[in-house]
């Protein structure tokens, strides 16, 4: 399936279990061609969305198809971000779950790169994601949970080594 598995800059973890992504050879409403991963998150239109693979997002091709309608893979606000990289992330990108719209943070006109969530292991394993965690917190007065949090999402600089975390309460 890696042909079928194209990369996504703002999204490189679009693939992992339970994110945007899952095997399946379900037809794409676009491409009309097996779906080889099916995007499994929202797409927010006035109509419900169609089946659609990685690859139809990525080059996009749904955007073709629904051309003057107005659709986004997120529900979020991009201050300061060039135009062309905006659509890239709104139009070209698989979504994020979470549990309200955010404003998806942006370095120098370029919007970051989701990583993942608080409770990643892997993530709190890095001083600067534990770093930008305490930020967070500290901007909204609040103390650092005990524990893993899935209310935190974590954003990596995409050419860089800058974290970003957003509070997403549910």
């Amino acid at each position: 399936m890696s042909e079928r598995q194209p990369f996504f800059r703002f999204n490189p973890g679009a693939y992992q279990e339970g994110r945007a992504f899952e095997p399946s050879d379900e037809t794409c409403g676009v491409c009309a061609q097996p779906c080889g991963w099916k995007y499994r998150g929202n797409i927010y239109m006035r109509a419900d969305g169609p089946t659609i693979c990685a690859c139809c997002i990525a080059d996009g091709r749904l955007g073709a198809l629904l051309e003057g309608e107005g659709f986004s893979f997120h529900d979020v606000e991009l201050d300061g971000a060039d135009p062309a990289l905006e659509q890239e992330l709104l139009e070209r990108t698989p979504g994020v779950a979470c549990f309200n719209p955010f404003e998806w943070p942006v370095l120098d006109s370029m919007p970051m790169a989701f990583l993942g969530y608080g409770e990643d292991k892997g993530l709190l394993a890095i001083d600067a994601v534990r770093s930008a965690i305490s930020e967070t917190f500290a901007e909204v007065g609040w103390t650092e949970p005990a524990g893993p949090s899935p209310y935190l999402l974590v954003f990596k600089e995409v050419n860089g080594d800058r974290y970003r975390a957003v509070l997403d309460l549910d």
